[in-house]
């Protein structure tokens, strides 16, 4: 890919995420408080990341080509500041992607040695309390003095660490931090935390990501108590818990870099504080169709593959596909398929010799 074929791709692509994040916004801006909304979000991240593969995978349509712009004599001298402006852009993104991957990788590292050092525990006492079961495999309770705050881990078995400082707690509020750690693993957040970091290291420069994620981070820890709390008998003893990690937060502690601890700031826990003290124990919580929801999603992605903005001079206006880029071309090369992977007349836009 050339500079400046990454200049027009990367701010399409920023173009596109922003729709999509902005699309997602509003029909969650009402419905925050939904138990819909983590699943959303989750849909949100894994859409950026596909419209990342297909911006840089395949071609893409072109309803306005800036060689249609009129540059007079400054044709060449724009298209040198875009070639340069590419190359800068390419090299800045390239490092910030290799940071956030490192620092993941390195977070998750550390996750997993603390999961080696874990001593396994069983709380009989929790056992007939709490259905310690998600997708027919039994939940591992584990403890530790590394992590400060429960986080919950899923491979090849679900796994939930307890700080082993929280062990001598009431049992009814350990009951209850199990219990939301468990809605977790239901409801698969871990890899949707997953997919969350991975739209951060790619987008690492969007800040709209960065608010799709910390929206992602409130739904999810909403859903969870939702689901863990269903009177307000268990709501107080809930309440109880969720102060303990205040108090403890207050003292200073930190938690895991790869972000799978489900992290609780202030101003979180302030606003779950709130949404358990005011919620109406009354009747059972709505659960809202999605349907409609993720119809308008689907065709919000779809319709963001148009938005390309023309700011490629190389590119040739004969033709209403973009080129293949270079590394999808190899691949579909090797498997006989042989696409286009070059501008058509594009020697128009170029010195050239005839001999």
């Amino acid at each position: 890919m050339t500079p400046a074929g990454f200049l027009e791709t990367i701010a399409s692509l920023s173009l596109q995420s922003a729709v999509l994040i902005g699309v997602i916004g509003v029909l969650t801006f009402r419905n925050k408080k939904s138990p819909s909304a983590h699943r959303m979000w989750a849909i949100c991240h894994m859409l950026l990341l596909v419209q990342f593969l297909l911006a840089f995978g395949v071609p893409h349509p072109r309803l306005f080509s800036p060689t249609l712009i009129e540059y007079g004599g400054y044709f060449e001298a724009v298209q040198n500041v875009e070639s340069g402006l590419g190359q800068i852009l390419m090299v800045i993104w390239l490092g910030g992607v290799s940071v956030s991957l490192v620092l993941l990788v390195l977070g998750t590292t550390q996750t997993v040695r603390i999961l080696r050092r874990s001593i396994p525990i069983e709380l009989k006492s929790l056992t007939d309390q709490q259905c310690l079961h998600t997708g027919g495999k039994s939940i591992l309770l584990l403890s530790s003095d590394e992590t400060h705050t429960p986080f919950c881990w899923q491979i090849h078995q679900p796994l939930i660490v307890l700080p082993r400082s929280i062990l001598s707690l009431p049992t009814d509020e350990l009951a209850m931090i199990i219990r939301h750690e468990t809605e977790h693993l239901r409801a698969g957040h871990p890899l949707h935390l997953f997919l969350q970091r991975l739209v951060e290291a790619v987008f690492w420069f969007h800040p709209l990501v960065w608010w799709s994620s910390r929206q992602a981070v409130y739904s999810r820890e909403f859903y969870c108590d939702n689901q863990s709390v269903h009177s307000s008998s268990e709501a107080l003893v809930y309440l109880k818990s969720l102060l303990h990690f205040a108090e403890q937060q207050k003292q200073g502690w930190n938690s895991l870099a790869a972000g799978f601890v489900f992290r609780n700031s202030p101003s979180l826990i302030q606003q779950r504080v709130s949404r358990l003290t005011n919620r109406d124990w009354s009747g059972s919580l709505e659960m809202q169709s999605d349907r409609w929801r993720i119809s308008v999603v689907l065709i919000t992605a779809l319709l963001s593959l148009l938005l390309w903005i023309p700011l490629n001079l190389s590119a040739s206006n004969r033709s209403f596909w973009s080129p293949w880029p270079s590394w999808s071309t190899y691949v579909l090369h090797s498997m006989g398929i042989p696409p286009r992977d070059y501008e058509i007349d594009g020697h128009r836009l170029r010195p050239h010799d005839h001999n």
